[in-house]
């Protein structure tokens, strides 16, 4: 081995969902690179969604310290998970706190209301989230890691923000590089609940001391690379772009599920939806389509599998009635990961959805990534921006802009004339196991600066 790096993450197995296999893949395959992980993660953190069936893929030495921790937003997750407990099926998610009202029981639906109100309170007293009540506990299980057997890199990932924080601190007390990785962009990210000017204030502060004190920004989309650099740069020779990606390990076993419309076509949705405008617009476009061809509404079925939060579920249930596209659309909500593989493999087609909100061209998507794996056709509704680029130089994809007659043009020319399957990434760009010697190689280079410094007299 090279080293050990502590991997400090608030999502880790048995939390399920795509923000887990950015850094549940590195974990797997670093030490292929010479890399031992040694991660740091709470317990029972307040996330709803659980994915039991991700624990058998950890390494059985795999070094994982659990760590408590005294987020409020956990009170409601478990209340849930124990309401939901007789009806959640093996291997799904427990209880999901941010499904559609219509969803689970009358007890279940009443929490749900009440966890909203109960998070919204303490989203005001605490900053910048909730998981900052876990950073004491983190800090402390990464030193006493640590001391047992030392380290010699950190690595933290996030959202949330609060795996920086727990990071830069441990870097002052076992006075070792840090790689600071961020999934989703913090400052910018228009998706995020709107901020106070304190906060914002605060927020701008909070992301100077991570940047400077971190030795390497890593980022998953390259423009948030860029951006870092127009806000810091002083600091230009920090920001490094290591993109998201896919593991074909996943699908060794995985039988593709048989279509729901035999002879049909099917088109797939797998991931969470966030904001109602790229849905709405795309319902829209596909009832523009059957209008002009009702030929299409017995042959196309469209899904989506994941997370739905109240405005879209408000969305779907509008559109999901016998005058519109009832028989044509599904929501299924969250499904463990090899089921939603397998539905993935038997897609005819997969989708992809991403508003076209000022600073929205700054996301490509993990599960857009994750699509590369399926050498399977790509419809992409997304404003112009990296993850358009990739689809758009795909010898599978089609892109449509966030607009109901944009959409319906792009799906007719998807049903008409539907691209052959084909490599979506010949030279394994986004394969996760060369994406894990990248990072293997920003380790091994600031393993090597610290011994440079060492070195130097004085």
């Amino acid at each position: 081995m090279s080293g050990r790096v502590l991997v400090v993450t608030y999502f880790f197995p048995p939390v399920g969902g795509v923000g887990v296999q950015r850094t549940l893949k590195y974990v797997t395959y670093l030490p292929r690179w010479g890399w031992e992980p040694v991660v740091v993660a709470p317990g029972d953190p307040a996330f709803p969604v659980r994915d039991p069936s991700l624990v058998p893929t950890l390494a059985p030495d795999l070094e994982v310290h659990r760590t408590a921790s005294l987020e409020p937003g956990r009170l409601p997750t478990a209340a849930a998970r124990l309401l939901s407990r007789r009806s959640a099926t093996p291997g799904a998610v427990s209880a999901d706190l941010t499904a559609s009202s219509a969803q689970g029981s009358l007890p279940l639906k009443v929490l749900r209301k009440i966890s909203v109100v109960w998070n919204r309170i303490w989203a005001v007293l605490l900053f910048p989230e909730g998981a900052i009540a876990w950073v004491p506990f983190a800090v402390r299980a990464g030193r006493k890691a640590h001391r047992r057997r030392p380290v010699d890199v950190i690595y933290s990932s996030a959202a949330p923000i609060s795996t920086h924080l727990a990071a830069g601190l441990l870097k002052g007390r076992i006075h070792r590089p840090w790689v600071a990785d961020f999934r989703d962009p913090w400052i910018g990210n228009p998706f995020a609940a709107p901020m106070s000017r304190p906060k914002r204030w605060m927020q701008r502060r909070m992301e100077r001391w991570i940047v400077t004190r971190a030795d390497r920004v890593i980022v998953a989309v390259d423009l948030m690379r860029v951006r870092f650099e127009e806000r810091y740069p002083d600091l230009v020779g920090k920001f490094v772009h290591i993109p998201n990606g896919y593991d074909r390990a996943d699908l060794v076993g995985i039988e593709p599920a048989p279509p729901p419309v035999p002879g049909g076509f099917h088109l797939l949705f797998a991931g969470s939806l966030y904001r109602p405008r790229e849905l709405e617009a795309f319902l829209l476009g596909v009832e523009r389509l059957l209008a002009r061809r009702p030929d299409l509404r017995v042959r196309l079925k469209v899904d989506f599998l994941g997370r739905v939060n109240d405005p879209n579920a408000k969305a779907a249930a509008e559109f999901d009635t016998p005058e519109r596209l009832a028989g044509v659309i599904g929501f299924e909500g969250f499904v463990p990961r090899r089921q939603a593989l397998a539905r993935m493999a038997g897609a005819d087609a997969l989708l992809q959805l991403v508003s076209d909100m000022p600073g929205a061209e700054i996301f490509v998507g993990g599960k857009l990534a994750e699509y590369l794996a399926f050498d399977r056709p790509i419809l992409a509704v997304m404003p112009r921006g990296e993850g358009r680029a990739l689809v758009e130089g795909l010898p599978t994809g089609i892109v449509a802009d966030v607009e109901p007659g944009s959409v319906a043009d792009a799906l007719e020319r998807l049903l008409d004339h539907t691209p052959a399957p084909a490599p979506c990434d010949p030279a394994g760009r986004f394969d996760r196991v060369n994406l894990a010697g990248e990072l293997a190689r920003q380790l091994d280079r600031l393993v090597a600066e610290r011994a440079e410094r060492a070195e130097r007299p004085g």
